[in-house]
């Protein structure tokens, strides 16, 4: 990495959860990363200490509290939250922390709150959207906007553009609104179109993701349970932590555990090859959930591999059904069934999934590289031309 010398400035990250430590040490020693975001956030601390900039890294929801200084300059932080809600963790390692800049990865009110009201320099980089419908909901999504909206926050960011504008629909200031991204190391481009095997009734599909009920892998359990009632066998590889243990029950409950493999954590590149082995990619999320578009999705739409996903609100402007993919009402666990079998049978349509990947690859393109921007935010200030140039107020 190299030695840290003359200290220009303090850049503070706070995220949701990660071994950064780890994260480190993988990018260092050329190790697969088990989330495809942790070689970027590697990279920007290189390019930030290589500069000259100390960096603390504070990781919110973690098996323990403790600190690691891989290198100086670096500090990291393991909060030790069990859970979302223990915000007041967030409140007090901000109110200890000196950083000219602050970087929020983490939509949580306390933690914005903090921040706003903090002599720092801040931006707010979310990875998150806000479905939910109600006075309660309607409530949350007023806070954070108003949060958001504070001037302590020179830029305010989400994840792809579908996230970023319904940041603006809920009254953030589209002049402070920017998308962003991360780079890839997959693209259609890297695969063939696919054609699908003749197999019988005999399928794999993956899915990869956090295991909940809210991320629909209760619905997908119900769904490959229809289908082995209907003659049509899939074999299912789950790979994410979660509620293994819940959702292996209900698959035993429905007579499809031997149908269910469920993985765990695993590398990205091997998520990746999984995912291009695979008939099929399920992405069931309920509306609900609080997601932006996820970098799963990307690594799917690059394996060219056809996918079947549910119409979450974030999903719909990109993945148009019969097009980009086989697109099913979130959480109806019998018209996911269909959408598969659809798929599964339907060579024509299975072939054109394949190929329109590409098309919907392209769709995805225009937001602002994730390390681009906190470093050229952090060297050239909000008001730099590549950063106008991204901004919403501009693309949009």
């Amino acid at each position: 990495m190299g030695q840290y010398n003359k200290k220009q400035s303090s850049v503070s990250f706070y995220f949701y959860a990660g071994d950064f430590a780890d994260a480190i040490r993988r990018y260092e020693q050329g190790i697969q990363q088990i989330y495809q975001t942790h070689n970027e956030v590697a990279a920007l601390t290189k390019d930030l200490l290589k500069a000259g900039h100390s960096v603390n890294i504070y990781s919110f929801v973690t098996p323990q509290h403790g600190e690691a200084r891989p290198y100086d300059g670096l500090n990291i932080v393991n909060l030790g939250a069990n859970s979302y809600s223990a915000g007041h963790l967030l409140k007090s390692a901000v109110a200890a922390d000196n950083s000219d800049f602050t970087i929020a990865h983490i939509a949580n009110a306390e933690l914005l709150t903090a921040v706003a009201y903090k002599n720092t320099r801040a931006i707010a980089m979310l990875a998150n959207s806000y479905n939910r419908t109600g006075i309660t909901a309607w409530l949350e999504k007023r806070r954070i906007a108003n949060l958001l909206n504070n001037d302590r926050f020179e830029l305010v960011s989400n994840h792809c553009m579908p996230a970023t504008e319904q940041l603006a629909r809920m009254g953030v200031s589209k002049e402070k609104l920017i998308a962003w991204d991360i780079r890839h190391p997959f693209d259609p481009s890297t695969k063939p179109a696919k054609q699908l095997r003749v197999r019988g009734d005999d399928f794999n599909a993956v899915y990869v993701g956090s295991i909940a009920e809210s991320k629909g892998i209760g619905d997908l359990i119900r769904a490959i349970a229809l289908l082995r009632q209907q003659s049509l066998k899939i074999h299912c590889t789950l790979a994410g932590g979660g509620d293994i243990e819940l959702m292996k029950s209900l698959g035993r409950s429905l007579g499809v555990s031997d149908l269910l493999h469920f993985l765990g954590l695993i590398g990205n590149q091997d998520v990746f090859q999984m995912m291009a082995n695979a008939d099929l990619v399920v992405v069931p999320s309920r509306s609900a959930y609080p997601e932006g578009f996820p970098l799963t999705m990307f690594e799917a739409i690059a394996s060219r591999t056809p996918i079947v996903c549910s119409d979450h609100p974030m999903f719909r402007p990109i993945m148009i059904n019969g097009r980009s993919a086989s697109v099913y009402p979130s959480g109806d666990y019998k018209a996911l069934a269909l959408a598969m079998r659809e798929t599964l049978t339907d060579a024509a349509k299975y072939s054109a999934l394949s190929v329109n990947a590409s098309v919907t690859w392209e769709n995805l393109k225009g937001p602002a590289d994730w390390r681009t921007l906190i470093l050229k935010w952090v060297t050239e200030g909000r008001n730099c031309p590549w950063i106008r140039r991204h901004m919403l107020s501009i693309v949009n």
